[in-house]
């Protein structure tokens, strides 16, 4: 076995991204103390390098030019290079996207490499950067020459350094934390009726391309659609679903979606899949259904759980980050097949699946064949004059065989690096499945991940980001706490323990404690690192909801559940503080405005069921409240032997199986219903809510 040319410093780190670079012949630094000592004792500026593991055009740059000698040179001699994966550093990431937006007028993405002084401020942002100047993109050996000509110029570097600066300080003086205003009930509707004019009516999502898949908008619209009954939010969302399951974002075989795709029509994708993808768009379909009982929502989130299960959990119960777009040194590879391939493993009939799978012997990519679909299932089977109920049994035989022969091929890499956020939204999005559904082994899987990140990621009152081999490290941001919050509300609502409850209520201190703004929102981290510029709130959305808008909304729940007003007057606080940017661009913020939804809701119904001795209709009241969608319920499961509910749940102390059967409580924000203990008053009762 041939041994490396080269080793750097990234060679001691844990990230799969890191990791990738650790031979390159560019000197690499990970973020920290000894780079940003060397760029002040060197007089050199510095290149932070930022992307991920899975970044198919972060791979394209590593090849062309950090594997390039020549260009290693060129970097050596002119910066302090510094690598940083966003996935385990996203405060850092977050920072300087802002400003690589700023400076590029929004066409900033990863790979994100920005040119630092030694003080870390920035004064240049680019992409992807080629070995040589092409097609538009200014070349590595470009960009060196020109930041040395620069740096080894006094009046030019003065420039840079004070420019840099004020750059940094525009930032900070528009940071901010609190708001006075609350944000009214009408600017619900009014964010509504700008998303209409963003709408596609054809391919659902956005218009334009790329096209991303932006679960949480569908989740509320739909809540929208609960309260006004408004049929445009419904046909959009359901436009939306179907579209994205029918396209190439899709993986038919094995279930999942990719990243984003990078037409209208959701064909072509960059073929990564997600972690938070996947979580997101599993709990987006599971809504789907709850709302219009179509069996494809069960189905598609179904088989977006059964991926994560079968692909991406670690033994032990955390779950991957990620899978990557690349493999067999080629992007997609391991989803596309060929005309002939198909005609050879599917035999006769391989016609029909390739006229319904859109599959040709010039292919859609690159030569190959991505499987979509442009007609329903019922409807191409309606055309050929098919029992739809044969044909979808034969399809689902077919995908099996190529799912099969696909498992024989390499497979991508995959990024094996837990994160507690994206973690908190697969525990959030199988506890919700397994409580609608009935399925334990999404419960199982929901509790098993909470107990890995509680076990190696909760350390004496601290949570930490990221765990890979054996090793915890990074302080939890704001994303880290609220995510896992949820995700242990779900598991505690859907009968997992009290004990769930009680680590969120810590973890909820913990932030209050620790990242909340005095009477304001809270900060994305907790301040103790030295090197970051700003400690910044955030608001948007981005391809992951937005940490307060999410924790917002844990706020409401954990005031439902307790009682403790405290909780509501915070969610308030983050409301106000993020006003001016639910304001200035609503679609941006709509896990906020889901989070205003939830504060509006005069009928949100806290339910506990008093379970007797033999838990009697247990069952039977389960799939009565997982038929309905009720988004902003709080469900309480309540036993007499349930010591520590009846000290963390006002309500449910005075909850009892009256007349020893099992006894249904429902309260509103204003009044309660008269318990009930007979199944069909209790089916009337959870009807009406």
């Amino acid at each position: 076995m041939s041994h490396p040319l080269f080793t750097n410093r990234l060679i001691h780190e844990k990230s799969p991204y890191l990791l990738q670079h650790a031979h390159n012949p560019v000197d690499w630094y990970p973020w920290g103390d000894e780079a940003f000592a060397a760029a002040k004792e060197e007089d050199k500026p510095i290149f932070l390098s930022i992307g991920y593991a899975t970044c198919h055009w972060c791979h394209v740059m590593e090849q062309e030019s950090f594997q390039n000698t020549e260009m290693a040179a060129l970097m050596n001699q002119s910066f302090i290079n510094v690598k940083v994966d966003r996935e385990e550093m996203p405060e850092i990431d977050s920072l300087y996207m802002e400003f690589a937006q700023a400076m590029m007028s929004g066409g900033a993405g990863w790979p994100l490499n920005v040119i630092l002084t030694p003080d870390l401020t920035p004064f240049f942002a680019a992409t992807y950067l080629p070995a040589d100047s092409i097609r538009g993109f200014m070349g590595m050996k470009q960009l060196a020459a020109r930041i040395a000509q620069i740096w080894n110029d006094p009046e030019e570097k003065e420039n840079v350094i004070l420019q840099a600066g004020r750059i940094v300080d525009v930032f900070a003086n528009h940071t901010h934390t609190e708001g006075e205003e609350f944000p009214p009930k009408e600017q619900v509707r009014e964010a509504v009726e700008l998303l209409y004019k963003t709408a596609d009516p054809v391919y659902g999502g956005t218009k334009g391309a790329p096209k991303f898949p932006i679960g949480f908008q569908a989740c509320y619209l739909l809540r929208y659609v609960k309260k006004s009954s408004d049929s445009r939010a419904l046909f959009f969302v359901e436009k939306t679903l179907e579209m994205m399951h029918r396209g190439g974002i899709y993986d038919h075989l094995g279930g999942g979606f990719s990243r984003y795709a990078i037409d209208e029509k959701w064909l072509v994708p960059h073929f990564e899949k997600m972690l938070y993808d996947n979580a997101i768009l599993a709990r987006t379909y599971l809504e789907g259904w709850e709302y219009t009982s179509q069996e494809l929502y069960k189905e598609v989130a179904e088989e977006v759980l059964g991926y994560v299960l079968r692909d991406m959990q670690n033994p032990e119960g955390g779950f991957y980050s990620a899978e990557d777009a690349d493999s067999e040194g080629s992007e997609g590879r391991f989803y596309t097949w060929s005309f002939d391939q198909i005609q050879q493993i599917l035999g006769e009939n391989a016609s029909l699946f390739c006229e319904f799978f859109q599959i040709s012997p010039g292919g859609n990519f690159e030569g190959r064949n991505i499987l979509y679909n442009t007609h329903s299932l019922a409807d191409f089977a309606a055309f050929h004059r098919l029992d739809p109920e044969i044909f979808k049994k034969q399809l689902h035989s077919m995908k099996q065989t190529l799912w099969s022969e696909r498992e024989k091929r390499p497979h991508p890499p995959k990024d094996d690096k837990i994160l507690t956020a994206w973690n908190g939204l697969m525990i959030y999005s199988l506890a919700e499945a397994g409580r609608v559904w009935g399925k334990e082994n999404y419960l199982d899987a929901a509790e098993k991940g909470a107990t890995f990140l509680q076990k190696n990621l909760w350390k004496e009152g601290t949570l930490f980001r990221r765990w890979r081999e054996g090793e915890a490290r990074y302080d939890a941001c704001l994303d880290d706490y609220a995510f896992l919050i949820q995700g242990l509300l779900s598991l505690f609502e859907a009968d997992r323990g009290s004990h769930w409850l009680q680590w969120a209520l810590d973890l909820t201190s913990h932030l209050d404690q620790e990242f909340k703004a005095e009477q304001g929102a809270y900060y994305l981290t907790n301040g103790r690192d030295p090197h970051l510029l700003i400690r910044r709130c955030e608001y948007y959305d981005g391809a992951e909801p937005s940490g307060n808008g999410v924790h917002a909304e844990n706020l409401l729940r954990l005031h439902q559940i307790t009682g403790i007003s405290a909780y509501r007057q915070e969610a308030e606080d983050i409301l106000r503080a993020a006003k001016e940017h639910i304001d200035l661009y609503p679609p941006g913020a709509s896990y906020h405005l889901m989070a205003l939804q939830y504060y509006y809701d005069e009928t949100a119904p806290t339910i506990v069921v008093a379970l007797n001795q033999n838990e009697e209709h247990k069952e039977e009241i389960r799939q009565m409240i997982g038929g309905q969608f009720l988004p902003h319920k709080a469900l309480i499961w309540r036993r007499d032997s349930d010591e520590e509910l009846r000290d963390l749940v006002p309500l449910a102390r005075h909850a009892h199986p009256k007349e020893g059967k099992t006894t249904l409580y429902v309260c509103f924000p204003d009044r309660c219903l008269a318990p009930v203990n007979e199944l069909p008053a209790i089916w009337n009762t959870l009807q009406q809510l």
